[in-house]
């Protein structure tokens, strides 16, 4: 990172919205910091046209610095493509230019061409399951406190895997205990009832081979709303994970590797290790396809789309290993 935020350019890419604006905030604060006179000139690249651009990174009569924040870049218009890539590329000193890129190919060409032009580059990658307790440890040092693996597994079992969510439940945790620590109890005691009504609950109940329980997660999570979908889409990713599991049994690696190559925190390989004797390779191919079918059901070609889901919970219990 420069140590001045004026005459650089800065380009975020990635599809972590929530990464990409800390960035934005960091860079604006450092330019702040040092010129708080300065106008901040913020725009969604498809409202761009070349007299605009001059508009939003050039000077004005009330400060001649000027932070530009241009978000959407891949929106940007072909007319406008050279200007930004020229002005990005040898950005004057009163100027700070940030321009923010979700991902993905739209705008590739841009991108491509700032690239090139040795524009400093920022990612800010999708959060991997197996990574969210990691960033759960992470966001409780921003707030001064400690928080434990099993309670970061916790919480990113209760609240699930948005970042702003799993960011706003850190803070609200931080700022009402008094103990400097976040532990297990307390992620229970504030979120109780919340991680038993989602889909991956109902997924972890059926894993575990427990028809009633798994019973009553579905329909306590489809009476609050749960859509269907997601629980045929946790259930499938569940049985791929214990088929991965299953296959890699017979592998020397640590928990840390095995969960990178699983897809999964750290924590969940205590379930999969405690439920892989009810399973094998066939059974979990069988359920696998059987979700699948229940899948197709839900989206419209079932009428009734709970009996769907309660169906395929039964069958995919009855294909455990006895």
């Amino acid at each position: 990172m420069t140590s001045t935020a004026w005459g650089t350019a800065l380009l975020i890419t990635g599809p972590e919205a929530l990464l990409a604006h800390r960035l934005v905030a960091e860079t604006k604060a450092r330019a702040l910091a040092a010129h708080p006179e300065a106008d901040v000139n913020e725009i969604s690249a498809e409202e761009l046209e070349d007299s605009m651009l001059s508009e939003v990174v050039g000077g004005s009569l009330f400060s001649s610095h000027i932070v530009a924040v241009i978000e959407d870049v891949g929106g940007c218009p072909p007319s406008v493509v050279d200007q930004l890539v020229a002005v990005a590329s040898n950005p004057p000193e009163d100027l700070c230019l940030i321009l923010v890129h979700p991902g993905g190919m739209k705008g590739k060409g841009l991108i491509d061409k700032l690239k090139k032009a040795k524009v400093r580059t920022e990612t800010v990658a999708a959060v991997k399951p197996f990574e969210l307790p990691r960033f759960v440890g992470d966001e409780a040092r921003r707030r001064g406190v400690r928080i434990g693996p099993d309670a970061a597994g916790e919480l990113v079992a209760a609240v699930g895997h948005d970042l702003r969510s799993l960011a706003a439940a850190v803070e609200q945790l931080a700022s009402d205990g008094d103990s400097g620590e976040i532990d297990a109890a307390l992620v229970k005691r504030y979120f109780a009832g919340r991680a038993e009504v989602t889909s991956f609950a109902v997924a972890d109940a059926v894993l575990a081979g427990n028809p009633s329980l798994a019973l009553e997660r579905l329909r306590w999570a489809l009476s609050t709303g749960a859509a269907p979908v997601l629980i045929t889409s946790a259930l499938a990713g569940a049985l791929r994970g214990m088929g991965k599991y299953l296959e890699a049994q017979g592998l020397r690696m640590s928990e840390g590797d095995l969960a990178r190559q699983l897809g999964i925190p750290p924590w969940k390989l205590k379930d999969y290790a405690k439920h892989s004797r009810l399973w094998q390779a066939g059974g979990v191919a069988d359920a696998i396809r059987l979700v699948a079918r229940a899948d197709g059901e839900v989206k419209g070609a079932a009428t009734n789309a709970d009996f769907a889901l309660e169906r395929m919970v039964l069958g995919v219990l009855r294909l455990r290993r006895h």
